[in-house]
């Protein structure tokens, strides 16, 4: 379009070639005034896009005020039928049209006034690059991040609502093209953001578009998938198999369309925006503060696809390079692994591997690089425990990275060498530090200082090493940065003091070095004739802050004239504040030593001072000298007292660095964290609603039988087989493709959405996990187990309800089902063998220990049809119970004595039952059950009522 319109072209070049501000300034009026002309009457299509490509041109020059007349004309062109034109004109509306700072929310409101008509046009427009503009435009101008909402009672609701559910309608339309697919995800989630309408039966749908086979829709539905997400926490478990085969399909299996190859390596993006999503949900917390996603969410085969993953990713990085790109996507990568892999509790020798590829990293000439592999090493060392010591002989390595050109690098390279410090490391690093804080940058000499002190007190075990390290610290750290601040941070002194005071073996030995120090200063020479001198630094401030303190307490470990003397010649060479705290501590001096020859010095500067221009040295100066001239040696000794013991259990040094522990690189587990919660859900309302047609017989079924058809409609067949071990009962399901037989289809996007047990999520009576997911494709047939851990008593409501989504022939479709999770389930006969006479012995001392109300419960079923002695026994033997006795099928009324035990993680309970017919026609039973723990037996009478009438 460019070349075509030279009027642009030449208004560009004479703007560029104006000499000042003036000759640009006239050039845009005489083209505004053209304009106006031009737009007043009429004009073509060709003039008008060359007329607004130039109030464009000059909008993003900054004038932004004469450009008005631009947004007319730009509805001009969307209304035209015409690609570009259409092209332009929404242009051209995003372009003159941005967001007024704080006028969000009527600036969304006024362009859904003014577009809503335009947008409806042509997302129902049969052209697909028309549509592809549309949602353009509402991924992009409607994108919105300040947290500005449209809410439900806003007049234009019904208008966001219809674009909503259009942009939906293309996300999941089995007809809907790639390109489509990708674009309305992101417009999708840019719209959900300012209208939060989303139905919670969409979510299915929409975590389909992770299963897509094209790389261009799955990336563009990350986004969406996280706030999706993010929302709706439960569905969590449903997209882990889609990510880590996705991810293994690439990344181990180098599986990627040749077009997503980007030099050498297979969809980087991709993958590293799977990665990132993984990371983000491990560290995200749910509204309850337990963390959204942990290692117990994954079945052992996700779990192993990942760290084959992550393995995978490490050793690409190690490979030669191909070529600069080729090694940026590579060591991108890896980073975004690193930082997963100490979620997932990585073998020794992969996080050995991510170690030594990071490490051969960080002497990159590149800085980016340099910077993401420090960075990735101090991640994965704060996630990961007894990771310390594996860098002590790099240590002289990372130092380097101290005198590197970015001071961006420096900063982290420090970061990273306080985080790898441990115990036999630490006098080392300290003392090494030490001599590189003359020589580091002004900026973060502050940080470098209270690095320092948190590592020395941390590791110190010696108190004279604490002591003399610190107070060297504080002699080399006199002056300040570009800021006007002291390179030795308040925090820092003052925790010196605080130690000191707390600890009198301490007070002798702090005292004689604080007087060494002042009396003869550490100098700085120049050992390496690589390195600049020094800068020269002024005096020791924080220093003469700590003896101020400190010789003013314990000035009687010393001698008080000399070090009287080294205070006083300090006292016109420091800030006004430290003047105040010198004044105090003289009035020290002259309390504790009145006879003193130096008293006549103190009196005379506490005179001098009283004329002070500083108020707050002014009326010390009055008041100690007031007190210096009363008679009465007790009253100056009892206004002046000593300092109290600090009660402080927490250094003040690590709020300031942001920790929580007290060791630098505090460890922050999320995967203990995780793992210490529970692996269920909140459990949903305790209703048979929203279940499947049909489910009703798979769940009978299930209750009679360890195996069997658990469901099945014309697309697919499950198959279930059920394997008990005492309070442990694993579910295998396997997945037949019944469309597969009759139409030749495929299943696609085979997701087990959620299981949610609808028990306790504090106290659960159960709990559930996925050990083997199913395969997203089905061919013809795939598997799933979940393992159930009975942990207390269940009530007979608090089944699990499982839900799959797929998609076959184009169709969405969703499976709601009902698992039998039931006390009853758990029941063993544990090989017994009890006689009539024992049986109904521990009958009867049941009911004396318990009473009829917690021990018994008796309750009646009507089954459907006739049954005799030989059916009862049967099935009381499939659900577990070692049948006591049993009355001959002749023989009215039906008696069967059942026992067993109940078999919990918590406890066990003894179990026994009567079932008597009522009648001469087999088919109503009386059923008694007495257990030995209160309340059990109610449950478990109601379970065997369920199961007669199901029979």
């Amino acid at each position: 379009m460019a070349p075509q319109m030279k009027g642009l072209t030449q208004f560009i070049a004479d703007l560029r070639n104006a000499k000042d501000t003036e000759e640009e300034q006239r050039r845009i009026n005489l083209e505004i005034n053209n304009i106006h002309s031009k737009f007043s009457g009429k004009v073509n299509s060709y003039d008008r896009k060359k007329y607004l490509c130039k109030l464009m041109y000059i909008y993003l020059l900054g004038y932004t005020d004469q450009v008005d007349v631009g947004v007319r004309e730009s509805f001009q062109l969307l209304s035209s039928s015409n690609y570009s034109e259409k092209q332009l004109g929404y242009l051209a509306v995003q372009v003159l049209q941005p967001y007024r700072q704080g006028r969000v929310k009527d600036f969304l409101v006024t362009q859904m006034e003014q577009m809503h008509s335009i947008l409806l046009r042509d997302l129902k427009s049969d052209s697909e690059p028309i549509n592809c503009l549309a949602i353009n435009h509402i991924a992009s101008h409607y994108r919105v991040n300040d947290g500005t909402t449209i809410g439900q009672n806003d007049d234009t609701a019904p208008l966001w609502q219809e674009l909503v559910d259009i942009i939906y309608s293309y996300c999941t339309s089995p007809i809907s093209t790639p390109i489509i697919k990708s674009k309305a995800a992101l417009a999708l989630n840019s719209l959900l953001k300012v209208f939060p309408g989303l139905q919670n039966n969409w979510i299915p749908r929409l975590l389909t578009l992770l299963d897509n086979p094209d790389i261009n829709v799955m990336t563009s539905s990350i986004p969406l998938v996280e706030m999706l997400i993010t929302q709706e926490p439960r569905y969590i478990r449903s997209i882990l198999p889609s990510i880590s085969r996705r991810l293994y399909a690439i990344i181990v299996e180098q599986k990627c369309p040749e077009d997503f190859f980007y030099y050498n390596t297979p969809a980087p993006w991709l993958v590293i925006k799977l990665l990132q999503l993984l990371e983000r949900l491990f560290v995200s917390q749910k509204p309850d503060g337990t963390p959204m996603l942990s290692i117990v969410d994954f079945d052992h085969t996700v779990l192993g696809e990942l760290r084959a993953i992550v393995a995978q990713s490490i050793q690409n990085a190690g490979q030669p390079a191909r070529g600069l790109p080729n090694r940026n996507s590579q060591s991108a990568i890896l980073f975004q692994s690193v930082s997963l892999a100490v979620f997932l509790d990585a073998s020794p020798d992969a996080i050995d591997g991510a170690v030594a590829a990071l490490l051969g990293l960080i002497d990159s000439q590149d800085t980016n690089t340099k910077y993401l592999a420090i960075d990735a090493l101090i991640k994965l060392t704060r996630r990961s425990t007894g990771l310390e010591s594996r860098f002590d002989s790099r240590m002289p390595q990372i130092f380097q990275l101290l005198y590197d050109k970015d001071v961006s690098v420096r900063r982290k390279a420090l970061d990273l060498i306080c985080t790898v410090c441990h115990a036999e490391t630490a006098p080392n690093i300290v003392g090494k530090l030490l001599d590189y804080f003359p020589y580091g940058d002004f900026s973060i000499k502050q940080e470098l200082a209270l690095k320092i002190a948190v590592v020395a007190e941390t590791f110190a075990t010696d108190t004279t090493w604490y002591v003399s390290t610190m107070l060297r610290l504080l002699s080399i750290g006199g002056g300040y940065n570009a800021n006007g601040n002291s390179f030795i941070s308040h925090e820092v002194w003052e925790r010196i003091v605080q130690i000191v005071v707390n600890n009198e073996e301490l007070q002798p030995k702090t005292t004689k070095l604080v007087v060494s120090l002042l009396k003869n200063p550490i100098t700085r020479t120049n050992t390496d004739p690589k390195k600049a001198p020094p800068p020269p630094t002024g005096t020791p401030e924080s220093l003469v802050k700590v003896a101020a303190v400190v010789l003013g307490e314990f000035c009687n470990t010393v001698d008080p004239e000399q070090s009287f003397r080294v205070l006083y010649d300090h006292y016109f060479k420091v800030s006004l504040v430290t003047r105040a705290m010198l004044l105090t501590t003289f009035l020290k001096y002259l309390v504790k030593f009145p006879d003193a020859d130096f008293i006549a010095d103190i009196v005379d500067l506490f005179e001098v001072e009283t004329m002070s221009l500083d108020l707050e040295i002014q009326t010390r100066a009055h008041e100690y000298l007031m007190l210096a001239t009363q008679p009465s040696q007790e009253f100056k000794r009892h206004v002046v007292r000593p300092l109290p013991v600090f009660v402080q259990e927490e250094s003040p040094l690590y709020k300031r660095l942001g920790l929580d522990a007290r060791r630098p690189g505090a460890r922050a587990n999320a995967v203990a964290a995780a793992a210490a919660r529970g692996a269920v859900e909140a459990p949903n309302n305790v209703v048979n609603s929203g279940l499947t047609p049909g489910w009703q017989a798979g769940y009978s079924r299930m209750l009679h039988y360890d195996a069997g058809i658990f469901f099945e409609n014309q697309l697919v067949k499950i198959l279930y087989r059920i394997v008990k071990d005492h309070h442990q009962i694993t579910y295998k399901f396997s997945v037949i493709n019944n469309a597969g037989k009759s139409a030749n289809t495929v299943i696609n996007g085979f997701t087990l959405l959620s299981i949610d047990p609808q028990c306790d999520n504090i106290n659960p009576s159960y709990v559930i996990t996925t050990t083997e997911s199913p395969d997203a494709t089905i061919s013809t047939k795939t598997s799933m187990e979940h393992v159930v851990k009975i942990r207390h008593i269940v009530e007979n409501n608090q089944s699990p309800r499982m839900t799959i989504t797929f998609t076959c022939g184009g169709s969405f479709n969703q499976l709601n089902l009902k698992i039998p999770v039931t006390l009853l389930r758990s029941l063993s006969s544990g090989g017994m063998q009890i006689s009539l006479d024992e049986f109904n012995i521990r009958w009867s001392q049941i009911g004396s220990q318990l009473g009829p109300d917690a021990g018994e419960r008796v309750t009646e079923a009507t089954i459907p049809h006739r049954c005799n002695s030989s059916n009862i026994v049967r099935l009381l033997t499939r659900l577990g119970f070692a049948v006591v006795q049993g009355s001959p099928d002749d023989a009215m009324p039906i008696e069967v004595y059942g026992a067993g035990i109940l078999n919990t993680s918590s406890s066990n309970y003894g179990l026994l039952c009567k079932l008597t017919s009522i009648g001469v026609d087999g088919k109503t039973f009386r059923i008694a059950v007495r257990c030995t723990g209160g309340g059990v037996a109610e449950i478990i009478a109601d379970s065997l009522r369920e199961v007669l009438m199901a029979q």
